[in-house]
């Protein structure tokens, strides 16, 4: 009796402590890993959620086979970490258009703000073995049309002076093009260029975000509503940021959330400032797709929409300027199914739920729209007049990439995936610290932009095995405060 008292009490301590090591992982990292086939403790009660399910082969049981863009997954933890890596094996089969594959983790809810790091870019893979490489170490990457610098610390010089070699001066965003890479240029308008007061009255539905050129005094100004469609909390956060630095910030709260479905009584909030140095400053509005911009008053008629836009409720017959050259549509509503000019050339748009792609040539072009409710999104940026619109961000090396518009240089932060044409393994790092986290569970995605269920074309992604290591405090640095 006395062995077995004492086996079993070994037993139920070793489940105790093992118990406790899986809730409180207190030497500070942990793995998760789910594989496919899914075996007896393969993710098991960690890994949830691969949605939506009609952008995933069901018929397929030995690996995640990825037939449309994006799928979400959710990871479990007992507790809160500071980093996480992400490994990931897969095998593509994917054409021209979709090079790109990512992992994003979920920043903000309420914006659906995601944190997107690359697993694969064959467009950067193509130009690294077509252009010299001026560096190519684990945090940067540096391509030059011609060899122009023979150290990276020549071109870094160069490029904080804005005298490129090959470039216009005081312009390296015509000449640079950038990747995964936290790069911000120096902007300023001609002195003969004054900046006047601005009205937007078309509402614009959700988060949005837009660069704004201010200087000295200044005044922001939005009306928001809400349609309450449901009755989830639909608070709002504007901040004005120049590079990271938070300049203004102010919230609204919903205090009384409802789902009448019809659209509340209108709600002001206004920002202000003194004496900011004449320069670029980015606007971030976070609301959910529950809330209406409805109006948009500015002391800067410098005002541009960056990747992406969503007028609503308006009168329709619209017009959009934009410098992107490939743009893409999608509406909810089958009331706003009529064709788009873009670029001068009309585009069919029949159906809802559907994304289309549309392509115009280079320079400014327009978005004719004879009804709105539509999600245009696209390599550029976006104004209601000619006059707003200005880009001083660095043209990216996305899926439609071409350095035929004058690049010469390509900076960045990227690793290619390890292994041969059939299954290879990719890593993405993330910042946890900030990260959302509800209900135990960290939300993250996997991203081919471009590949559609409905194209008719055999292109997919398989995924064989996503691990995620996490690191964080130790129980010692709790116990003690160590930060």
């Amino acid at each position: 009796m006395f062995k077995l008292r004492l086996i079993l009490g070994l037993i139920i301590l070793i489940l105790v402590l093992g118990f406790l090591y899986l809730k409180i992982v207190p030497f500070g990292r942990i793995t998760y890993s789910r594989q496919w086939p899914r075996g007896l403790a393969s993710g098991k009660g960690f890994f949830y959620d691969f949605k939506p399910a009609e952008r995933i082969d069901s018929a397929v049981v030995d690996s995640l086979k990825i037939i449309a863009d994006p799928i979400y997954f959710s990871l479990f933890t007992p507790r809160r970490f500071d980093h996480a890596t992400v490994k990931i094996k897969y095998r593509d089969r994917l054409g021209t258009v979709t090079p790109i594959i990512e992992v994003g983790l979920l920043e903000d809810k309420l914006s659906g703000a995601y944190d997107f790091q690359p697993l694969q870019n064959n467009v950067l893979d193509h130009w690294r073995f077509s252009w010299p490489r001026l560096e190519d170490t684990d945090k940067r990457l540096i391509l030059q049309a011609s060899l122009n610098y023979s150290s990276p610390a020549e071109f870094d010089r160069d490029l904080i002076s804005g005298n490129l070699q090959d470039c216009p001066p005081g312009e390296p965003t015509a000449c640079v093009a950038v990747y995964n890479y936290p790069l911000a240029a120096t902007y300023r308008l001609p002195d003969y260029s004054p900046l006047k007061p601005l009205t937007i009255n078309q509402p614009l539905r959700g988060a949005h975000q837009f660069y704004i050129y201010l200087n000295g005094s200044w005044r922001l100004g939005f009306n928001f509503s809400d349609l309450d469609q449901d009755a989830a909390v639909d608070p709002i956060t504007v901040r004005v940021m120049s590079g990271d630095k938070v300049v203004a910030a102010q919230s609204l709260v919903d205090a009384a959330p409802v789902a009448s479905g019809r659209k509340s009584p209108e709600r002001e909030l206004i920002l202000r400032g003194d004496d900011a140095p004449a320069g670029v400053y980015k606007v971030e509005i976070k609301a959910s797709d529950d809330i209406v911009i409805s109006k948009i008053d500015s002391s800067s008629d410098k005002l541009s929409f960056i990747s992406r836009i969503w007028p609503v409720s308006g009168a329709g017959n619209l017009t959009i300027f934009t410098d992107a050259t490939n743009l893409e549509a999608q509406t909810f509503s089958p009331a706003s199914l009529e064709p788009i000019n873009f670029g001068g050339q009309d585009f069919v748009f029949d159906k809802t739920y559907q994304q289309f792609d549309l392509v115009a040539g280079s320079g400014v072009n327009k978005i004719k729209l004879k009804k709105d409710d539509i999600i245009l999104a696209g390599n550029g940026v976006f104004s209601f007049a000619s006059g707003s619109l200005f880009d001083p961000g660095f043209k990216k090396v996305d899926r439609y990439f071409s350095p035929g518009d004058g690049i010469r240089y390509i900076i960045a932060d990227y690793q290619r995936p390890l292994g041969d044409e059939d299954w290879k393994t990719a890593e993405a790092e993330f910042d946890l610290k900030e990260a959302h986290r509800e209900n135990g569970k960290y939300t993250f995605l996997i991203s081919v932009p471009g590949l559609k269920a409905e194209d008719g074309t055999d292109d997919f992604l398989e995924i064989k095995e996503i691990e995620v290591e996490l690191t964080g405090k130790t129980l010692r640095d709790k116990l003690f405060g160590i930060n």
